[in-house]
């Protein structure tokens, strides 16, 4: 027999979760379509930076995945002074992460370029530099979204890590499309950055909400705690 109240729970977290990944798919259409405009070996060169973006980013992806469930258990236990531990711990190793590898890329991450173009590769390898250092500068954000987007949802919040997603789709979107008036593959590539920092900050706001929320109610259950206590004394 089907659990309605266990159903109702997990399609309350569910579905903003899977609307989160439309509401990416929608920048990431918004900014090719922009990236159209500037030509084929704009576009070429973007494709291939991202390929080797996605190679040094997917270790967000696996802290992400990681809080998510660390959350979601810690939470089911009743233990969220367990929880800020995590968060601080996955943020600082993050940051560690993102200065070592954000220098690498910065300086070296054109040299991959090979591994996905075999065209046109003298023209694109400056596309894919302009790129690797746009997003090298901002690793650091990109690591708080998806710690942070992960973990609230994993705390049981699905609506208010969506509402970061439509931030960062504000963001990607309107930089895409100020750079295409434009014609500026700089401000292109800078797209996701801006989508990065817009929604970094408003999970920080959330996440720090959260926190003050659940520090309150344990301040009152402690005071509670003693009042009954005193009571009994007497």
């Amino acid at each position: 027999e089907i659990d309605k109240n266990l159903a109702g729970w997990q399609l309350k977290i569910g579905l903003p979760m899977a609307f989160q990944y439309s509401i990416t798919a929608i920048g990431t259409i918004v900014v090719q379509s922009c990236l159209n405009i500037l030509g084929s070996t704009a576009a070429a060169g973007f494709a291939a930076a991202s390929k080797i973006e996605q190679v040094f980013t997917q270790a967000y992806v696996a802290l992400g995945t990681t809080m998510a469930t660390y959350c979601a258990q810690n939470m089911g236990a009743g233990k969220v002074k367990r929880i800020s531990r995590g968060f601080r711990a996955t943020t600082i190793m993050g940051s560690i992460y993102s200065v070592v590898f954000g220098v690498l890329v910065f300086f070296f991450g054109n040299m991959l370029t090979g591994l996905f173009v075999s065209e046109n590769l003298d023209q694109i390898v400056g596309l894919v530099d302009i790129y690797m250092k746009c997003v090298a500068l901002f690793f650091i954000p990109l690591n708080v979204v998806n710690v942070y987007r992960n973990g609230i949802q994993g705390m049981g919040y699905g609506f208010l890590p969506m509402t970061a997603g439509i931030a960062e789709l504000a963001g990607r979107g309107l930089t895409a499309v100020v750079a295409s008036h434009y014609k500026s593959y700089l401000g292109i590539c800078l797209a996701s950055p801006v989508a990065w920092i817009f929604a970094s900050a408003l999970l920080l706001v959330m996440y720090f909400g959260i926190m003050n929320k659940y520090k309150k109610r344990e301040e009152k259950d402690q005071e509670k705690a003693v009042f009954d206590s005193s009571k009994r004394g007497f």
